[in-house]
């Protein structure tokens, strides 16, 4: 089968971008499954400047975002009848006109939208997001061959936008590889609680993380604990305020960007990863994790809860807010000490290799072509 990812960029993965890393592993495994794959990726810069990958990438140069970019109609009249084309991403209006031209010159589509339609999401511009959707993905969404969502949350918010029913609910896939798994542990040192992605204070919950991480540390008076933040944003000034607010500077370490190998060096240091958001479509960050052995935390919004319960691979919050999170802290250090932490460790690594192994996902995914 051909198939043809169309996103906007070049799929970097070494930007934060989760939809990057999404189709990446998606691409890569599909090839493996024995479809050839190429990326249309829709850019202001037309360079080839991104790391080396084994699936072909066409760029599209995007000169505004009301035209079809130049040179993708024509790329369109000459791929090969049978191609399916997979639409990758809401709001994107270029995307309104390319599948009208996919339509006229006889493509299907799939439309994954990445967790844009999540009614929390949506709460963010909300007026200038309901135009889009009037005007422009409600077409989308109406022509596509299928929807595919990644998270129950945003199933339930697009309801309220759209009417269709061919759709499908598969999760994104993570990589399990034997040089991701973790190392021995010390259990003597101090506990690590971290966060990874976007500095985001609304939509990662990183307000009611440092309240909850506040409130855990002056309750138990423990210097033995620190919050690591991996990630950086415009808000990053603004959480070292609150940081200072709240008594915690001391015990919060702010690492900023970091990637590759060295991100997962440090992430095989956290004990728990905490993922307090309110919003979410499913979070590659805890699947990462997952997979070097690390157990989370996470809100019931990161649509990961029922993942975890099941495989026993962390902790879900009864109620996104700051005593909560304080009390499943307070629990997972003393599991950390009791040495319960390797059955939340081993929970964690079979929870990917049962439910999240890229190479079945990408053969659900596959299965929406046909």
């Amino acid at each position: 089968m051909e198939i043809v990812h169309v996103v906007l960029g070049k799929v970097n993965t070494h930007k934060m971008n989760g939809v990057n890393k999404v189709v990446d592993n998606l691409a890569k495994n599909q090839i493996e499954l024995g479809h050839q794959v190429t990326i249309w990726g829709i850019t202001k810069n037309p360079d080839n400047d991104y790391s080396e990958r084994i699936y072909d990438t066409k760029l599209f140069l995007n000169s505004t975002k009301f035209l079809v970019p130049k040179g993708m109609i024509k790329a369109i009249k000459t791929v090969a009848p049978g191609t399916v084309f997979h639409v990758h991403g809401g709001f994107i209006p270029q995307f309104f006109l390319i599948t009208i031209f996919l339509r006229i010159y006889g493509f299907s589509y799939v439309f994954t939208s990445h967790g844009s339609y999540n009614s929390v999401a949506m709460e963010r511009s909300y007026w200038k997001k309901m135009l889009y959707v009037w005007f422009f993905d409600s077409a989308i969404v109406s022509h596509a061959k299928s929807m595919h969502f990644i998270g129950e949350s945003e199933i339930e918010g697009a309801k309220e936008l759209f009417d269709f029913s061919n759709y499908e609910l598969i999760p994104n896939g993570q990589s399990f590889d034997d040089h991701l798994l973790p190392p021995k542990r010390n259990l003597d040192r101090f506990t690590v609680f971290g966060f990874c992605g976007r500095l985001d204070i609304k939509t990662k919950g990183l307000d009611l993380l440092f309240k909850g991480f506040a409130q855990y540390v002056q309750e138990t008076q423990n210097d033995q604990v620190e919050l690591w933040i991996i990630g950086d944003g415009e808000e990053r000034v603004v959480l070292e305020k609150i940081a200072i607010k709240l008594g915690i500077a001391d015990q919060v370490r702010f690492w900023g960007s970091v990637f590759g190998e060295r991100k997962r060096e440090l992430i095989r240091k956290f004990d728990f990863m905490v993922l307090t958001s309110r919003n979410e479509g499913l979070p590659g960050v805890v699947l990462e994790a997952a997979a070097l052995g690390v157990p989370s935390i996470v809100s019931q919004e990161t649509n990961m809860a029922a993942y975890l319960l099941k495989y026993h691979a962390g902790l879900a919050l009864a109620e996104n807010d700051p005593k909560n999170i304080q009390a499943s802290l307070k629990f997972a250090t003393q599991s950390r000490l009791n040495k319960r932490i390797q059955s939340f460790k081993l929970g964690a690594m079979n929870m990917v290799a049962k439910e999240f192994d890229w190479k079945s996902i990408a053969s659900r995914v596959s299965q929406l072509y046909v």
